[in-house]
């Protein structure tokens, strides 16, 4: 009878203040130990799951790499059984520890991008794609191994990227991306940590500051006012846009998902999709006019006709969708910019950015609506309004109707 479990060896603590994690094997009640590799502070480890608690920031690769190291135990476990061979932990041990094989940067692309949509985890497993075709693409489909990626190629590549007019935001993403597949390679031992090619390599040389993506709150009126024949891609695109600015810039990924149990006493409470953060806002008269057409032509268990339960079902569908509707609602929001003579390109981020900013011309605090919202981080901006009450915002938010 077998036995395998990891834990956390407390009594073994490293230079770095952290702790190693361990696989402990009973095999005939003799016991053998075997370090993994990796490491975690105290206070990121759940002693009695035995795996990284939700505050480790590196739970999911962790995780990924425990499941992985048991089943390779429990596999060479099962492979002995079969064969009927006689084995001890010492064996076991000495099958599963042999010298990991190498893994190329590709590859290994293809494999966390796989995990990530095991995981549901759609968006991120999108940001891992774009990011791999970027450097596809460069390498002209060659692959190579993470020892091989060094300061000089980073060069090549964002020089590369820039010939070929990609944004420098989107150069940043890309090569940030990279970033942390190589920081997941070094976790899983595929590359050491003296390879390191990102602290000579700086992506923070690249200008992502975003470019103006506000309107006025006269160009607003403008769009308010515009007549669009109803149920027109143009029409619905206004209404999605107008119902973002109404509610704080609300992301249209939140919006495909709202359900009527989103709707409570005059209130539109949601968890946002992408950062998980709890929203509870007041419904200011226009956007209850543009829910109330919604509600009235429903579907399905979604308010908004950009999903439909019954065939969008998995996550990756849903993303699908979702990015497929973005772009139609983009192209007549187009539509509507030339219509309206504004010469700010729009798109449904506008509606979040013009929200921000209408309301700190109207004079609210930055306190409570803070520069952070310009794109440079929204965890400071999320702070400040985390610390009024409801009804501040409430009236902050009414600022945009005066």
């Amino acid at each position: 009878m077998a036995s395998v479990k990891v834990f956390l060896a407390k009594n073994k603590q490293l230079k770095n203040g952290e702790y190693p994690v361990w696989i402990r094997i009973i095999i005939d009640r003799k016991t053998k130990y075997s370090s993994l590799g990796i490491s975690t502070k105290l206070e990121w480890w759940d002693e009695n799951k035995c795996i990284p608690n939700k505050k480790n920031p590196n739970k999911f690769e962790l995780e990924t790499l425990i499941s992985k190291k048991i089943a390779e135990v429990k596999k060479a476990i099962m492979e002995s059984e079969i064969e009927n061979k006689s084995y001890s932990a010492d064996e076991i041990i000495a099958t599963t520890k042999k010298s990991k094989n190498k893994i190329t940067v590709l590859k290994f692309y293809d494999e966390v991008i796989e995990r990530f949509k095991k995981a549901n985890k759609i968006g991120n497993a999108a940001v891992y794609r774009d990011s791999r075709k970027a450097l596809f693409k460069f390498r002209k489909g060659k692959d190579l191994f993470f020892h091989e990626l060094d300061p000089g190629m980073l060069n090549k590549l964002e020089e590369y990227l820039l010939g070929n007019d990609v944004s420098e935001n989107s150069i940043s993403v890309y090569i940030r991306t990279l970033r942390s597949l190589y920081n997941k390679a070094i976790i899983e031992g595929y590359v050491k940590k003296d390879c390191y090619p990102f602290d000579v390599y700086k992506i923070s040389k690249l200008d992502t500051k975003t470019k103006k993506r506000a309107i006025t709150k006269d160009l607003m009126q403008r769009i308010i006012d515009l007549k669009i024949d109803e149920d027109t891609n143009e029409w619905h695109s206004k209404n999605y846009f107008l119902f973002s600015y109404y509610n704080m810039g609300m992301n249209i990924s939140d919006i495909a998902i709202l359900k009527n149990a989103n709707i409570e006493n005059g209130r539109l409470k949601f968890k946002r999709m992408k950062t998980g953060k709890e929203y509870n806002i007041k419904l200011l008269k226009p956007a209850i006019e543009i829910l109330n057409y919604y509600l009235e032509h429903q579907l399905s268990k979604y308010i908004f006709p950009i999903l439909n339960d019954k065939v969008h079902i998995n996550q990756n569908q849903i993303h699908n969708r979702i990015k497929k509707v973005t772009k139609q609602i983009n192209s007549g929001l187009k539509v509507i910019a030339k219509s309206c003579d504004i010469d700010v390109k729009l798109t449904t981020y506008v509606a979040r950015h013009s929200w921000a900013t209408i309301l700190k011309k109207s004079g609210v605090s930055t306190s409570v609506i803070s520069e952070a919202m310009k794109h440079d981080t929204e965890k400071t901006t999320q702070i400040y309004l985390d610390s009024f009450e409801n009804d501040i915002i409430d009236d902050a938010n009414e600022k945009i109707l005066g």
